[in-house]
């Protein structure tokens, strides 16, 4: 199996609109957010991006829909392929039309209209891609998905999940090296996860399973030691990002931007 991974070289992102603090949560018990100060973190995170040398294009906020800044949902970036998914959430079921503009040097592939999946529930490893099934995505999406994809790398493994205890797959398990996985224990799963070594933080530093390998920097969220020596044992850089007004909407590192 080939490697899955390319050089990111570019990333899209959109500011989130003021009336971010109206999208879909499960983490309501940690308070209302603060827009100026998600706007502070926001800014950071994408300087941050600019800063490793990349072509950063943060497209402007757009109010119809207060979960669009999380960019990664509606499409997910396989090599030459721009698959625009169909979420299961209805309030964000046309946010991919406003970014096909913007991937128009991609092949975008629009699935039929069984097929739902979230991007959040898709996480590209090393040599597989995991898609976990949720009330967002269906294993409809995923056998899109994996058609798509067969279209770029005819051999890719696109394996289906089953998991509860969090909003999306990865906000609960991410790989943080190739072969190793950091997991959230919130995140409940029978899957057979044997082909890697899975590190499984403290229950008060779950969030911080949501890493963002970006080439050979790591993102990661501020404030949990465990995880940063964790990460540090894999990468010499490692950022560490305060993201508390996006955790309040279940949105991590990976959800804000589309990394290609």
């Amino acid at each position: 199996m080939s490697h899955l991974l390319p050089t990111f070289t570019r990333i899209l992102a959109r500011r989130p609109a003021e009336n971010f603090a109206d999208g879909i949560t499960m983490s309501s018990h940690l308070g209302k957010p603060d827009y100026d100060n998600a706007i502070k973190q926001y800014e950071t995170y994408i300087q941050a991006l600019r800063d490793l040398n990349l072509e950063v294009l943060v497209l402007p906020s757009d109010s119809r829909y207060p979960d669009g800044h999380f960019v990664e949902d509606p499409c997910v970036i396989f090599h030459d392929v721009a698959f625009m998914c169909r979420s299961g959430a209805e309030a964000r079921a046309e946010e991919g039309e406003s970014l096909k503009p913007s991937l128009s040097d991609l092949r975008i592939i629009d699935p039929d209209d069984d097929a739902q999946i979230d991007g959040g529930d898709v996480l590209i490893c090393a040599d597989r891609v995991l898609v976990g099934l949720s009330e967002r995505t269906n294993m409809a999406g995923v056998d899109a998905m994996r058609r798509a994809f067969q279209t770029a790398k005819p051999d890719v493994l696109v394996e289906a999940i089953e998991f509860e205890g969090v909003l999306h797959l990865k906000s609960g398990l991410t790989e943080l090296a190739p072969n190793v996985l950091i997991h959230d224990p919130a995140l409940k799963t029978s899957a057979d996860l044997s082909w890697a070594t899975v590190i499984t933080l403290p229950a008060s530093e779950g969030y911080a399973a949501d890493v963002m390998p970006v080439n050979d920097t790591l993102f990661l969220a501020k404030g949990y030691p465990s995880a940063s020596k964790v990460a540090r044992a894999f990468y010499d850089n490692v950022i560490e990002l305060d993201m508390s007004e996006f955790q309040k909407m279940d949105g991590g590192l990976t959800c804000l931007s589309l990394r290609y």
